[in-house]
């Protein structure tokens, strides 16, 4: 059993072409939702939290929230939604249009947090102005997902300074009671985050994007071992579309590869290096127990 705990869904048509362009990056091509429903299942994931990404102070971009919705009314009990919203708008107020669609979302729409994603939204996660999301976000026990991790890739896709770790210290200081999922095992910050963990049974992390990193995926796991939270973390594929940045044009046999390298694969590095294994309950941990913890499934 499988749950992806982080994914997208896009519209080609929500993405800015003229900032694309600029910057010298692809366009994402629309993925039919029963396609990707097929890979999915074909990798045997059962549940899948699906979100968009709004980049719309610096990218003008969305990814198409619209298509989050109408996803999740097509396949209810397969995916489950968060919110994505950036928090200030474009000359760093407090942006009232997003509180209110946040509102909507958990109340009417049935979703189950929000993604926030400062480096690509170029502002601070503890800047005052944002509070007022974790607030309404601790209020009603939705989750806050952050890309609080380094760009893989041209520092301009998301500048490092606004993913610094310490800034999410502020954030589980004053907010004790929210949930929290940072992307990527915090990347490179991993150990920074597990000892944030240790401190805060609320904060949680995934393995997106990091599969291809499998040294450094492999000896972050055994760190988060060692300081008691790999019970919250999480497999996720990060999907966007297919023939995209990591994906092939069979996405399934990515999913496949990823979750093979979490079942068998990381054990493999662990007793090659003299490194602790991980037992199967951990890694079924990893695999879908953990996500089904934190988002209630009753799997």
């Amino acid at each position: 059993m499988i749950i992806d705990s982080h994914m997208h869904l896009i519209r080609k048509k929500n993405f800015d072409k003229e900032t694309y362009d600029t910057l010298k990056l692809k366009l994402p091509e629309d993925t039919p939702i029963e396609k990707l429903v097929g890979w999915l299942k074909e990798a045997g994931v059962v549940k899948a939290v699906v979100k968009g990404q709004d980049m719309t102070r610096i990218w003008k971009t969305t990814f198409g929230e619209e298509y989050v919705l109408e996803v999740l009314k097509k396949y209810p009990d397969f995916f489950i939604g968060l919110a994505s919203l950036e928090p200030m708008d474009l000359y760093n107020r407090f942006n009232d249009a997003a509180y209110e669609y946040f509102k909507k979302a958990i109340t009417e729409y049935d979703f189950k947090g929000v993604l926030l994603t400062p480096p690509y939204g170029q502002f601070y996660s503890n800047d005052k102005t944002v509070y007022p999301f974790y607030a309404m976000a601790q209020d009603c026990g939705a989750v806050v997902q952050f890309h609080h991790s380094a760009q893989m890739g041209p520092a301009i896709l998301a500048p490092t300074k606004y993913a610094d770790m310490f800034r999410l210290n502020d954030i589980i200081v004053d907010f004790p009671d929210l949930k929290i999922v940072v992307e990527h095992i915090g990347y490179p910050w991993s150990e920074h985050l597990f000892i944030l963990m240790a401190n805060d049974k609320n904060l949680w992390t995934d393995l997106a994007m990091m599969y291809e990193r499998p040294m450094k995926t492999v000896w972050s796991l055994v760190l988060a071992k060692e300081y008691g939270v790999i019970d919250r973390v999480m497999y996720a594929s990060d999907y966007v579309c297919y023939s995209y940045d990591l994906y092939s044009d069979n996405p399934a046999n990515d999913f496949k590869r990823w979750i093979n390298f979490v079942k068998t694969g990381i054990n493999e590095i662990c007793e090659r290096c003299g490194w602790p294994v991980f037992s199967q309950d951990e890694i079924d941990g990893i695999l879908w127990k953990n996500a089904n913890r934190l988002y209630g499934f009753n799997l």
